[in-house]
């Protein structure tokens, strides 16, 4: 794959699917669970990834801005197989027992948050469901109270176990049988569809802990995404976190900032909340601090550490050594790309906002986590010319994957460190895609 040569990509050279894909796709599906989704999406199959480029079955090549969903945040990246290339001679599962690529993950963890958080403890999981279940089991466990959790409209936090109720979509909730923690479901501001600002939202927020008539229970718990992301890629007012923040701090309530999809540099800082300058109790990491290799990990305050039991939170494969090798790499190389996600974030929002089509509803972001919303006739386009989109994209040679309350938004999540040539040809592409309807 000549991943250097951006003229000449993407190369589609079939009907996508094509042939050897096609045969592949069948045969997955006469073995694999039907509930599979990402096949509905992009009907290929992978044969190798490099950097930003992926190559199918059939000798296409394709543009990558799904990143595996904000997984791989520096792309298919040399340095990141040669670090677990490496850590392969050694050890490559060893529990809870200490290795010393361990502990360099853990030094470089902390050295990665602000000053003032770099005494916070580590728990780690295997998924972003698991680092946010494990998170409100925190906040119950150092109160010893199974209270709820305010949780938001839009929130994504996981589709397992008891998280599965702070998750908003009903699509979602309707297909796990558990009724999973207590949780309060409150706005997020939404400006697009919803006129509830901040105060507003803080506003309702302070009735539940006031009225002891309004009929709920006294929560122990906040978790937010500071920009949401299966919800939209709602970007929320300036001041927003911090109001909550200040919120946690007056009722004493335990505040959890989820930086699965929008921490590691996605925004162009290393963590979405270090744009309001505030303190979490608890930050939950997942999707791109492993380099695409399956970590999870709750950051959370020391003096939380000494109210918890041991056992607290048992797995055989926490803190996979492969992935700690791999994470070390992630959080060194990733900051590097802080000023250009910046910069080419906001070149990228006005190059979409420039896009002359009608069916472009709003387009927001902040960094490389940018969404498009599509509208039809002043309402949110349906999930079929959703769908029926996202395929033509894809057989004009880019990989674009969709979230949002109505499943109507288009989200760029594309590598940090992308070539800027792939970044404007993808663009092309979406704007061709969306003057033809």
């Amino acid at each position: 794959m000549a991943s250097n040569d951006y003229k000449n990509l993407p190369k589609i050279i079939t009907d996508v699917p094509g042939p050897e894909s096609t045969l592949l796709l069948q045969r997955q599906r006469e073995m694999e669970s039907s509930t599979v989704i990402y096949l509905d999406s992009f009907p290929i199959a992978i044969k190798r990834a490099e950097n930003s480029l992926i190559e199918d079955l059939d000798g296409n090549i394709f543009i990558d801005w799904v990143s595996g969903i904000s997984v791989m945040n520096l792309g298919f990246n040399d340095k990141i197989r040669d670090a677990v290339k490496a850590q392969l001679d050694d050890i490559w599962h060893a529990l809870e027992i200490p290795t010393e690529v361990r502990i360099n993950f853990l030094e470089a963890l902390r050295n990665s948050f602000p000053p003032e958080m770099r005494n916070y403890k580590t728990i780690f999981g295997i998924s972003g469901a698991d680092a946010c279940e494990t998170a409100i089991n925190i906040a119950h466990a150092i109160r010893k109270k199974n209270a709820p959790t305010i949780a938001f409209e839009g929130a994504y936090h996981g589709v397992s176990g008891g998280i599965i109720a702070a998750t908003a979509g009903r699509k979602y909730r309707e297909a796990v049988y558990s009724d999973g923690f207590k949780i309060i479901r409150v706005p997020y501001p939404y400006e697009l569809w919803y006129d509830y600002d901040v105060s507003d939202i803080i506003s309702i927020m302070k009735k539940i802990m006031d009225d002891g008539e309004a009929g709920y229970d006294r929560p122990d718990s906040v978790i937010v995404e500071p920009i949401q992301g299966e919800g939209g890629y709602i970007v929320p007012p300036d001041g927003f976190l911090k109001a909550i923040r200040e919120f946690c701090t007056e009722y004493d309530l335990t505040m959890i900032v989820d930086e699965v999809q929008s921490g590691v540099g996605r925004t162009g800082k290393m963590w979405a909340f270090e744009y309001e300058n505030i303190t979490p109790d608890i930050v939950c990491v997942s999707k791109s601090i492993g380099g695409g290799l399956p970590v999870s990990l709750v950051y959370y305050r020391d003096d939380y550490d000494k109210k918890l039991p041991k056992p607290f939170h048992l797995g055989t494969y926490r803190a996979n050594p492969l992935a700690m090798a791999a994470g070390i790499t992630v959080i060194n190389e990733v900051p590097k790309y802080f000023d250009k996600v910046k910069s080419s974030g906001k070149e990228m929002l006005n190059k979409f906002n420039k896009i002359d089509s009608n069916l472009i509803g709003e387009v927001r972001g902040k960094g490389y986590m940018i969404g498009i919303e599509l509208v039809d006739n002043g309402k949110p386009m349906n999930s079929k010319r959703m769908m029926e989109l996202k395929h033509e994209l894809l057989q004009n040679g880019l990989l674009m994957h969709t979230c949002g309350h109505y499943g109507n938004v288009f989200r760029f999540m594309g590598a940090l460190n992308m070539p800027d040539e792939l970044i404007n040809t993808g663009i092309n592409i979406f704007g061709k895609v969306l003057r033809g309807k």
